[in-house]
């Protein structure tokens, strides 16, 4: 038997089914020369559990059209029917994959290629790796994607979600809050003299104090709460299951952790920040109201700048 074409080291994962012991241990044999790590699984079922728990880490799935019970072209049906597993490249293992209209049937059920048995080693492990390989640009895009969604709704200094993420999350707890019958709190923040801080100290001081505030903020709201950068020194909170009260306690919370830990300016001077906060409730006495929490919110604030600042003010429901 001579030798197929060889892999670097960790050329991918490759799931073998096929209800033919002799046949996996063959394609194992192949693919483990080419350096490609193989799973293996006997009937169709299984193999579908297996690409459902790890269909990120599965390269490809090498795939024997007849097996007892779920055949492969059931198998393949019901992977592309899965929006989590339709990616994952099959190779379709059979008797008659030479014939016309079995080549015909199992590209137009997704398929990415067939081979027919018995299989020719190097030729098996070219389309694999040709498939792993196709797999992993797939993935690496996919990747890229990902990170650029998540980056279009996090705000680059503060780490923070974005205002466009607010508007999604505020969506999503409005309709808990209704579901629950459970009160919802916004709290709208802004550092209180922060152009002065700007203007005396310079832009890069004026980030510095931003990342400063957020990372108190992250880690002095509760878990299932979340906080956002609004704009500019503006910030949001969104306070799931919580009255005015509990968000005056949030409130607190970041006060006393700002007064605990203030920003060291760049002349050695400790300089603590100051926050105002306006907040407004949604909640069954006025029917979870919605629409306007976010503008009762900034007249709350505005309020509570203009009483003083470093206070908080509670809308009227």
């Amino acid at each position: 038997m001579s030798e197929g074409p060889r892999a670097t080291e960790s050329a991918g994962t490759v799931l073998v089914v096929d209800d033919d012991p002799d046949t996996r241990r063959l394609v194992v044999r192949w693919l483990n020369r080419a350096s490609i790590r193989c799973l293996e699984a006997a009937d169709g079922a299984t193999a579908l559990e297996m690409v459902r728990a790890d269909a990120h880490g599965i390269d490809l799935v090498i795939l024997d059209v007849m097996m007892p019970g779920m055949g492969g072209l059931d198998v393949l049906k019901t992977m592309q029917a899965d929006e989590a597993l339709k990616l994952v490249p099959v190779i379709l293992l059979s008797a008659h994959a030479d014939d016309e209209a079995a080549v015909v049937t199992s590209a137009s059920l997704g398929a990415v290629d067939h081979l027919s048995k018995p299989f020719s080693g190097p030729v098996l492990v070219a389309k694999t790796l040709r498939g792993v390989q196709h797999r992993k640009i797939e993935r690496e895009l996919e990747d890229k994607l990902a990170d650029a969604e998540k980056r279009a709704r996090i705000d680059p200094l503060t780490q923070l979600g974005n205002r466009q993420l607010f508007d999604e999350r505020l969506r999503e707890e409005i309709g808990f809050a209704r579901r629950h019958r459970a009160p919802l709190c916004l709290a709208m923040l802004d550092l209180d003299h922060f152009k002065a801080v700007n203007d005396t100290y310079g832009h890069e001081v004026g980030d510095t104090a931003l990342k400063h505030f957020a990372r108190l903020l992250s880690a002095t709201v509760r878990q299932g709460d979340a906080a956002f950068r609004y704009g500019g020194e503006e910030f949001v909170v969104l306070l799931r299951s919580s009255d005015a009260a509990s968000a005056r306690a949030a409130m607190d919370r970041l006060r006393t952790a700002l007064d605990v830990l203030p920003l060291k300016l760049p002349d050695g001077e400790m300089r603590r920040i100051r926050f105002s906060a306006g907040i407004a409730v949604a909640d069954e006495k006025n029917d979870f109201r919605s629409d306007d929490l976010v503008a009762r919110a900034d007249a709350a604030l505005y309020r509570a700048k203009d009483g003083g600042r470093s206070r908080d003010e509670i809308a009227p429901g």
